[in-house]
């Protein structure tokens, strides 16, 4: 059986259609419960494809049957939700990543030889981000190995993320206006950033392909 004890969201589809986001919650038996909104129909013994996110296995699609529904205040319903399948498996290595130009602050730790970065930070631009890492452009000259911050907030809050430089790109097109790309790996992450960084990724990925 999956251990899905620290996973707390769902999506529940029937073929390639989102039915709806869920909440998930551990119920008795070590049975896995679905909290939806009353107003989502569902057939019992029904196969459904649930994409459940979890910040340590990464995103689990399982194909999975529905039954027990038990009423929840505001409008929810409780489903108990059994997986009779385990389908894919996208693990933090295999992250998926969003090609995205969001402008950050950029914060690094002072050393000698490097600019003045003012308190507010230093203007950068994310060119990619994934749960396990980021693709920082700059005019800012760091080298590998150095660690930066930034406040990210296209998750729906604010969330603090610190990352590691791996790789150090020339990206300048224009004499005497250099640029450089960085190539990071998140770390210091907690759990609840990086599955609201999956969440981001995984819900603009899906945009863009309906989108198409």
């Amino acid at each position: 059986m999956v251990n899905l004890e620290q996973c707390r969201k769902a999506e529940l589809y029937s073929g390639n259609e989102l039915v709806c986001e869920a909440s998930v919650t551990a119920g008795p038996m070590g049975s896995i419960l679905l909290d939806v909104p009353r107003s989502v129909a569902y057939g019992k013994d029904k196969p459904y494809l649930v994409k459940f996110y979890d910040p340590s296995l990464g995103v689990l699609t399982c194909r999975c049957v529905l039954s027990g529904p038990m009423d929840l205040p505001e409008d929810m319903r409780s489903l108990r939700c059994d997986i009779v399948e385990q389908l894919e498996q996208l693990q933090r290595r295999e992250d998926v990543k969003v090609t995205v130009n969001v402008p950050i602050m950029l914060h690094a730790e002072r050393r000698p030889g490097d600019l003045y970065i003012p308190l507010k930070g230093w203007p950068a631009m994310v060119r990619n981000i994934s749960a396990g890492g980021v693709y920082v452009s700059t005019d800012l000259s760091l080298s590998a190995g150095r660690e930066i911050e930034f406040e990210f907030n296209e998750t729906g809050e604010k969330v603090h993320l610190m990352a590691r430089i791996l790789r150090v790109e020339d990206l300048t097109e224009q004499p005497n206006q250099p640029i450089y790309g960085y190539g990071c790996k998140f770390v210091c992450l907690s759990a609840r950033s990086e599955n609201q960084l999956r969440n981001y990724v995984f819900r603009e990925e899906r945009r863009r392909r309906s989108s198409l």
